[in-house]
């Protein structure tokens, strides 16, 4: 990943002067302006029940167990006054919670906003991985949050870090991977979608050229999910190419 920086060595300090309180939490409710996450409706999980139970205010950020990482992953960055903000996510329940150094500050179903004075942390996920963890500050600039170690996110960024020939054929691939997915497969489900009663009684139906059978169709579906994992993990999205794994998501 790019313009990495590791703020987990620093993660429960506190700023000069007593600082590192995240203020304003009470503005979260203020969503005036945040239209550009309205496409993220509808990623929000559905899994709550298994899910670890919202944390009371100002209890300390729990360590992360990597034999979670199927179901949570966590970033932080250090903010300006010295203070570490750090985002908690569950994709299990799609919330995300906001931990500052003095403790638990705020949990929020994703898409999410946390503000931080006049800057805001954006949070959006779908079950592949994260799609949005990002501050943005008051002058518009923004800075990806930083992986926590353990989370598959920080392995991923790891591995092109010691290996970058290794992570550019897995990005390459994912991108081959996804576009021979979607030739072979949406034509067949174009062919499904316009047999269905509500299309064939008012159009013509589409005949598909392409019939692989089941088991074939159900490989492409798994490395199409496959990799779907690892362009969440590098945080890279196209609304064509990741269009079946959303798909897949929904």
């Amino acid at each position: 990943m790019n313009d990495w920086h590791d703020p987990w060595g620093g993660a429960t300090r506190k700023g000069p002067h007593g600082h590192g309180r995240i203020d304003d939490v009470d503005d979260f409710d203020d969503f005036d302006d945040f239209d550009d996450f309205d496409d993220f409706d509808g990623l929000d999980g559905d899994g709550g029940g298994w899910s670890t139970p919202v944390p009371e205010p100002g209890s300390p950020l729990p360590p992360f167990r990597p034999s979670l990482s199927l179901q949570r992953t966590r970033f932080a960055i250090d903010l300006r006054d010295a203070s570490t903000a750090t985002v908690d996510v569950d994709h299990l329940s799609g919330k995300a919670s906001l931990y500052g150094d003095d403790g638990h500050v705020q949990t929020s179903d994703m898409p999410a906003r946390f503000p931080l004075g006049s800057d805001r942390i954006e949070v959006a996920a779908s079950r592949y991985g994260m799609q949005r963890i990002h501050l943005v500050r008051a002058d518009g600039s923004q800075r990806r949050l930083d992986p926590a170690p353990g989370t598959p996110e920080h392995w991923r960024a790891q591995l092109s870090r010691r290996h970058p020939g290794l992570g550019r054929a897995l990005a390459v691939g994912a991108v081959i991977v996804l576009t021979i997915n979607l030739v072979l497969l949406a034509p067949q489900l174009l062919d499904l979608v316009t047999h269905l009663p509500l299309w064939a009684d008012r159009f013509a139906p589409f005949a598909s050229p392409i019939d692989l059978p089941a088991g074939v169709n159900a490989a492409l579906t798994l490395t199409a999910g496959l990799a779907g994992i690892e362009r969440a993990l590098t945080f890279r999205h196209h609304r064509l190419l990741d269009a079946e794994t959303e798909g897949i998501d929904a």
